[in-house]
């Protein structure tokens, strides 16, 4: 009885074996699985597969308990277990194929679109390059920069060298020949004259033999000449080598700066300054 016994626990044991074989060989060949196993043949953490991969590790323990439904869409679920396998050195083909009766690939939705119309043309602004644009906004920049700069006071004279030729910028050139400019006032010198100078009582009689009053300088000299209506008929000061008629009614009231340098004619005849010159200035009537 008890050998049959043995005999019986024997034929039934082998049968329970194969029942549990083919339930763990399957659950070993799960991606999830497969993953997990060769991870830990590397001596490998979780953490160590984080660091890598950048999912997290929420995820990849998601992944090796073939936990499809915690991770977000087949699209990252099949990311996440090819660079798994690529970090596992794994072929991750045959893991992906296992994957499509549980996480099957979603089609996409393409649809036509709905504006089926001509395309628009392009405005004339689009149409010009932008180089194009930046030249035209230099170009501008520049003009306005030379029309600051010679409408600046003091600008008006610049020369610019257009063709070969002189043009002035904000000149007009004249039409007619400029008049020339009329000779300085000769300068009076009233300070060379004493505030009281001299006067002769006795004045220069005779009549001039023939011409009028001739005035000559041989040296820089002041001289005043009125006339019988006290009419200012020469005045000013005047270098050496000048000579000078002077036209008027007699008698004559003369001042003269520096007598020494001067030489005063009646008609033909010299009329001697030195009774009537105090230092250096003449003062005396002359009929």
């Amino acid at each position: 009885m008890t050998e049959a016994r043995a005999l019986e626990g024997l034929d039934t044991e082998p049968a329970a074996l194969d029942a549990v074989e083919p339930a763990e060989s399957l659950e070993a060949n799960t991606p999830g699985s497969v993953l997990r196993q060769a991870r830990e043949a590397r001596g490998q953490s979780v953490a160590d597969v984080v660091q890598v991969i950048r999912f997290s590790a929420r995820q990849i323990e998601a992944l090796e308990r073939d936990d499809y439904a915690s991770l977000p869409g087949s699209t990252a679920v099949r990311g996440l277990v090819r660079n798994y396998a690529k970090f596992l050195r794994l072929d991750a083909a045959p893991l992906l194929a296992q994957l499509d009766p549980a996480v099957p690939v979603s089609e996409a939705d393409v649809r036509p679109p709905t504006n089926m119309g001509e395309a628009e043309h392009p405005n004339f602004v689009e149409q010009i390059p932008p180089k194009l644009i930046a030249v035209g906004v230099l170009l501008v920049m520049l003009a306005l920069t030379a029309y600051w700069y010679l409408t600046l006071p003091g600008n008006e004279g610049v020369t610019l060298r257009l063709l070969g030729t002189d043009s002035a910028v904000g000149v007009a050139p004249p039409s007619l020949p400029a008049a020339p400019a009329p000779a300085p006032a000769p300068v009076v010198a009233p300070a060379t004259v004493p505030e009281n100078p001299p006067e002769s009582s006795a004045a220069v009689s005779g009549a001039p033999s023939s011409g009028g009053l001739r005035v000559e300088f041989d040296d820089r000299s002041w001289i005043e000449i009125r006339d019988a209506t006290q009419k200012i008929v020469y005045v000013g000061e005047y270098p050496a080598g000048t000579r000078q008629n002077v036209d008027g009614k007699a008698p004559f009231q003369v001042w003269i700066g520096k007598a020494s340098g001067v030489r005063l004619y009646l008609g033909e005849r010299s009329i001697d300054l030195k009774p009537h010159t105090r230092e250096e200035v003449a003062r005396f009537s002359l009929e």
